[in-house]
């Protein structure tokens, strides 16, 4: 009887495990199915969207009106994320799709560039026009390479998801990683394009002026500059490595300073400390903001970091950071940005980040505006009460500096910040500043 039990029971569980078998078997098909429609579905929403740019792109070729350049800009903008989307989305290949990457982070940017241009009467020159046939004849390319593999995904020739193979750290690649690659491989090298915007190739390649002619020093002689800086013995120092995948190649240290630990860095080249950074417990507040910001101009004089004005700050957790910028000659010059923290419970200096200072300060050659201050007032809206007027560089997403009068004033109950360009008068920026019992910032 026992053994009948016994033969019962184990035919049951064969019989279930085979059934479990068989649901997981079609389970993952389903799920390989679903996955590889996912990315189906993705890359023909990538073909469409290039499409599109490719139509756009050969529109702006002809756009001489301020109002379709902007229209065109706008549609382009929107084509290019949507297809940025979609192609984060496809599995990716053994060889990077940079060219792809780039094309459509600039295609947008660049002719939105061209428009704001025109906007300003300035008309777009021949080399710019080159530019843009030269992104016209990328997206055409890059248009029949996807719609070559588009009909061999079709025909069942490259699956993205089923037959794709799972790399290191789970990333997945396409079945014809050649396919793809020969996308970048076609289309041939990218243009460098240079213009005034976030995605110019110029800022890629931008260097460091503070460090300008300066030699690159020892991560001994690091450790001792840093030491002094901070006021601390080169013992309590240990070094990390190389930092490497920033501007301003720096050595990285760690250590004590009493009973803060601190994590810093400083430049290869001239030793200049870049950021360091305290941790400790903050006790009870006992300093105000007025107080932090004293300490923190006097810390920043103490080191040479001379001419430099408090702007916006921000308290939290105990700690009060404070942005400064350099002033040359009553300028204001916020490229070269320089943030402190400081402990509210004893004013200890307890963090500074200078990559800002670091990669922008030098000395500048700055012009009197061709604006008087009174026909700059005149561009500023009528709605706004102005309390104070300064004289500022501020930078631009492609890093370029434009002089400004800066109107500080108030609309309702709000504090704003308008710029408007000392030399042609057009207003090139607008901030309201977010005023409270933690801080000053700017949006």
């Amino acid at each position: 009887m026992k053994r009948k039990n016994l033969y019962w029971l184990f035919s049951v569980t064969v019989v279930a495990l085979a059934v479990f078998g068989i649901y997981e078997f079609y389970n993952a098909k389903a799920y390989r199915r679903g996955l590889e429609d996912s990315y189906n579905r993705a890359f023909f929403e990538l073909t469409d969207y290039v499409d599109d740019i490719d139509t756009l792109l050969a529109k702006s070729m002809l756009a001489t009106s301020a109002g379709e350049m902007a229209s065109l800009s706008q549609e382009l903008s929107v084509q290019a994320t949507a297809a940025k989307s979609c192609l984060a989305q496809i599995p990716q290949t053994d060889v990077p799709l940079d060219k792809t990457e780039k094309f459509l982070a600039q295609v947008g940017d660049y002719t939105y560039t061209l428009s704001q241009n025109i906007i300003n009467k300035k008309a777009i020159s021949e080399d710019e026009y080159e530019s843009l046939a030269a992104l016209g004849s990328y997206a055409a390319s890059l248009n029949n390479a996807l719609a070559d593999i588009e009909q061999r995904v079709y025909r069942g020739e490259i699956h993205l998801g089923q037959d794709a193979k799972v790399g290191r750290n789970g990333v997945v690649y396409a079945a014809d990683g050649d396919a793809f690659s020969a996308i970048e491989k076609k289309i041939g090298e990218y243009p460098s394009l240079i213009y005034d915007g976030p995605f110019s190739e110029h800022i890629e390649n931008l260097k460091p002026k503070l460090l300008e002619n300066k030699s690159e020093i020892s991560k001994d002689a690091a450790a001792k500059k840093l030491a002094e800086f901070l006021g601390t013995d080169a013992a309590f120092l240990n070094f990390l490595g190389e930092s490497q995948n920033s501007s301003v190649p720096a050595y990285m240290f760690r250590g004590m300073r009493g009973k803060t630990q601190i994590c810093a860095s400083v430049s290869k080249q001239g030793g200049y400390p870049v950021y360091f950074l305290g941790t400790r417990r903050i006790r009870s507040e006992t300093l105000s903001v007025e107080d932090a910001i004293a300490k923190a101009k006097a810390f920043l004089s103490e080191k040479g970091f001379d001419s430099m004005k408090e702007s916006y700050y921000e308290k939290k957790d105990g700690v009060a950071t404070i942005n400064f910028a350099y002033q040359q000659n009553n300028v204001i010059c916020y490229s070269d940005l320089i943030k402190v923290k400081v402990a509210l419970d004893d004013g200890e200096i307890i963090g500074m980040e200078a990559y800002g200072y670091v990669m922008n300060h030098h000395q500048r050659d700055i012009r009197t505006p061709a604006l008087a201050k009174q026909d700059a007032r005149s561009k500023v809206s009528s709605r706004l009460s102005i309390d104070t007027v300064n004289i500022a560089l501020i930078p631009k997403d492609s890093k370029r500096e434009v002089l400004c009068y800066e109107f500080k004033g108030t609309f309702g109950d709000k504090n704003f910040l308008i710029y408007i360009n000392a030399e042609t008068g057009v207003e090139e920026d607008i901030q309201i500043l977010i005023e409270s019992p933690d801080g000053i910032l700017t949006i």
